[in-house]
């Protein structure tokens, strides 16, 4: 009988293509002897080999905890953590590594750049600047990660100018030192500042063909025959540039034939941007996000939030108000328009939600239930950390991240004062403004105008489903109706969010704030009208059936 629970015969099983018997074995040896490394060991293999993730990792933390001192089952640990994307786990892992090898500069690196993405971004620069001081190879790569932090995540663009200025110094042939300065200009709306770095940076290295797209995406293009259209054509034409490398070069070019009013060739080149983007990035599957979305309305229900209230957060906080809806909305727009107000301070995107998602609920909204209770004070505290830097005084802060869509169930158990802001927009000039976007991977339906209408369609019928369950707490601002009776539906949001009406709000594109989104320059100026409508000058060169 002791010969039928051995690792051998467990092994025997396996190999003979009887899994289930092996595995019931393996259990029974662990079972019998939780410090069976052997038959640990066996079972992170048929995790892997299975591409049962749960039970690799259970099984790699066991054996962590019987060897303590080995580093065997670390670098395993690490690349799952990496497929799954959960950077709060993967910077634990590095800083218990980085505080072993306080000498290591890659590993100090390693950790900063983990932190990062978990959102711990102050101890994120903490160990990147160690990693300086340890003389770490190519250190104008650190020196741009931490100046990415301050303008991204903590909204100090005036640190980041600095940081990036004396690493330019340092570091003079390094282009993207001056690519990153040149989008922090353009951040605050400075277009000379901007052109001009973009300008350098690709003077300095004529193989950057992303800051040459970008100048022709800062002005208005007055004729085809410019000079940088004809720069871009020469390197989209040319068969010694690899297709990868001519995406934004495809896409600058659509824009600036916009710019010039010939809707044919713009279509012509914004297809093509299209058509080659789409090779980098994975398939958009309709029939999957529609489930997703099934599963999100199908959670989220009146019982879901009828148990909520019987087992309310004990915090209550002052929430923001979240701006959300489809993607090139009107979203940035509305914020600035909110912020232009004394009353009001901007968060801008904040990745919050979508971050901790992807760490603490990885098969979101799958297994929810089970998970959320015992997180949601906490997830609620560190949101709270998080997005207070970005408060002045008293004022009601704005949180503008469109996908938040998807998350609004969660945002309003945490939070169930929320108030939320619905832009929209009319569905072909959406989806247009989508298409005309290099927006990457997470976005991937962004590449087929049909994939685009049918995101578009999901994104409705949920935010539909929210607005049955939360009424009055959900404002539509449609950005159709704005263009047409700005101090009406601007007086209308104001009235939302609880504040008097300031004339600046109606000259929001004078603020000199930081925009962090593809809307930088559109805000920038008073409302117009040619984007509303503007499908109807590419109904004939693109296929727009709703």
């Amino acid at each position: 009988m002791k010969q039928d629970l051995s690792i051998k015969h467990a092994l025997s099983l396996l190999n003979s293509n009887k899994q289930e018997e092996g595995l019931k074995v393996l259990k029974q040896l662990i079972k019998d002897d939780p410090s069976d490394i052997n038959a640990h060991q066996v079972m992170v293999k048929i995790g892997f080999k299975n591409k049962d993730h749960a039970l690799a990792e259970n099984h790699l933390l066991a054996l962590r905890t019987l060897q303590p001192s080995s580093n065997h089952y670390l670098q395993p640990l690490i690349e799952l953590y990496s497929y799954q994307k959960r950077w709060g786990d993967l910077s634990s892992l590095f800083l218990e590594l980085a505080l072993k090898q306080p000498s290591n500069a890659t590993t100090q690196f390693n950790c900063g750049y983990y932190l990062k993405l978990a959102g711990k971004f102050d101890e994120a620069i903490k160990f990147y600047k160690q990693a300086l001081a340890l003389g770490i190879s190519d250190a104008y790569e650190v020196y741009l990660n931490i100046a990415i932090i301050y303008s991204e995540h903590l909204s100090e663009p005036e640190k980041s100018i600095e940081l990036l200025s004396t690493a330019i110094e340092k570091y003079p042939n390094q282009d993207s030192l001056k690519y990153n300065l040149a989008n922090v200009y353009e951040q605050l709306g400075n277009k000379e500042l901007a052109f001009s770095m973009f300008q350098s940076a690709f003077s300095q290295n004529p193989s950057n063909f992303d800051a040459l797209a970008r100048q022709a995406d800062i002005y208005n293009i007055k004729t085809k025959d410019d000079e940088i259209v004809n720069a871009m054509e020469s390197i989209f034409n040319s068969n010694q540039i690899e297709d990868k490398d001519k995406v934004n070069i495809a896409y600058s070019l659509g824009k600036a034939h916009d710019d010039c009013q010939e809707y044919q060739l713009a279509a012509k080149y914004y297809q093509k941007a299209n058509e080659l983007d789409q090779k980098g990035l994975p398939i958009y599957n309709p029939v999957k996000y529609e489930q997703y979305i099934d599963k999100i309305i199908n959670t989220f229900n009146e019982s879901w939030f009828e148990k909520a209230k019987s087992d309310p957060i004990t915090t209550l906080v002052k929430a923001p108000v979240f701006i959300c809806g489809m993607f090139r909305s009107g979203s940035t727009l509305c914020e600035q328009i909110l912020a232009s107000h004394s009353g009001i301070s901007a968060g801008g995107e904040q990745e919050f939600f979508h971050r901790s998602i992807i760490n603490h609920f990885p098969d979101f909204p799958q297994n929810i239930k089970s998970k959320f209770d015992s997180q949601k004070e906490l997830l609620l505290a560190d949101y709270i950390k998080e997005v207070s830097q970005f408060k002045s005084a008293d004022n009601q802060l704005t949180d503008k991240r469109p996908d938040n869509f998807l998350y609004l169930g969660l945002i309003k158990t945490l939070m169930p004062n929320a108030k939320i802001i619905w832009t929209k927009r009319f569905v072909f000039d959406n989806c247009l403004s989508v298409f005309f976007l290099r927006l990457g991977a997470s976005m991937s339906y962004a590449t087929k105008i049909e994939n685009i209408l049918h995101f578009y369609k999901q994104q409705e019928r949920l935010m539909n489903h929210w607005a049955a369950l939360f009424g009055d707490d959900i404002f539509p601002f449609d950005y159709d109706e704005l263009i047409r009776e700005p101090e009406s539906k601007i007086s209308q949001l104001l009235d939302f969010v609880d504040l008097p009406w300031e004339d600046n709000c109606l000259n929001f594109h004078k603020s000199k704030n930081q925009v962090k989104t593809a809307s930088v320059w559109q805000v920038r100026q008073p409302l117009y009208k040619g984007s509303s409508g503007r499908w109807k000058n590419y109904q004939q060169h693109l296929k727009l059936d709703y």
